[in-house]
């Protein structure tokens, strides 16, 4: 069992058999894939009980869709993947690996570049080490004064053959309102394509497809944080707060039902 009481994604049991690998190897990138490729399939499969999983596998198809399409666009290697341990990048890294099963080769982990914001959670770090390794990413971690600063670094350093970076940016997430599938980085910033496969995926929709297929989270969700930036700017949030008998505790995170009320933890969000 994990800090989330439910056992990790990749260790449930898979419904299906895991498809073949195309070249005939067996690296674990690939067996993981295969096992991701499988329980996503069985879930689009699924008569699901809910009008809100039926929006979920919606959601599913077209970010499956756009994930293809950048898969099309670029080769493997020059595609990177921004990954910091939340709930929306988590969803995207699943979806993400669920279409490799049957690349004609794969490396031995995947690129992507973490940010992390100038007071990180410990637990946050924790999350993304250990995830990091399950999910076989080649993590590069650049902590700079400013997102581009830290992407011209990453450009120019370990990720200088990437050419587009998905990214977990949903429609409701600051500067999210105006972003399309692909977008190219603006005038002044280092040059890359931005992809957002989750762009149009809801709160509610991110923790029910978390939820109904057993995808291991960061632990602070469960303490009520719904937005996760740094120990200085973060807190529970408002709306999910209790206090029963004197003492005062927060609902988990999946709990929330309202976009607009995500951020409600993060000071100076708006």
């Amino acid at each position: 069992m994990t800090e989330t009481g439910i056992s990790p994604f990749v260790n449930a049991p898979i419904q299906g058999q895991g498809l073949p690998s195309s070249n005939g190897d067996s690296t674990p990138l690939r067996t993981l894939c295969a096992d991701l490729h499988a329980r996503i399939t069985a879930f689009l499969q699924e008569d699901v009980p809910t009008e809100r999983l039926r929006n979920v596998q919606a959601q599913c198809r077209h970010s499956l869709s756009i994930i293809s399409e950048a898969l099309d666009r670029y080769p493997l290697e020059t595609l990177s993947l921004s990954y910091n341990g939340g709930k929306d990048c988590l969803v995207l890294l699943i979806l993400y690996l669920s279409l490799l099963s049957t690349r004609p080769s794969l490396p031995a982990a995947l690129p992507s570049i973490l940010i992390p914001p100038p007071h990180p959670f410990p637990s946050v770090d924790a999350f993304v080490a250990t995830s990091s390794t399950r999910y076989h990413l080649s993590l590069s971690q650049y902590t700079s004064p400013s997102m581009k600063t830290a992407f011209a670094d990453y450009l120019s350093g370990t990720g200088r053959s990437i050419h587009a970076i998905m990214v977990g940016t949903r429609r409701t997430d600051p500067h999210g309102a105006e972003l399309s599938a692909f977008d190219p980085t603006d005038h002044g910033w280092p040059a890359f394509m931005r992809v957002h496969p989750v762009l149009e995926w809801r709160y509610a929709e991110v923790w029910a497809f978390l939820k109904h297929l057993r995808v291991e989270y960061c632990g602070l969700y469960d303490e009520g944080y719904t937005s996760l930036g740094g120990t200085n700017d973060t807190r529970p949030n408002p709306k999910l707060r209790v206090v029963e008998a004197g003492k005062v505790w927060y609902r988990p995170a999946y709990e929330l039902e309202a976009d607009e009320e995500e951020r409600l933890g993060r000071e100076g969000s708006g």
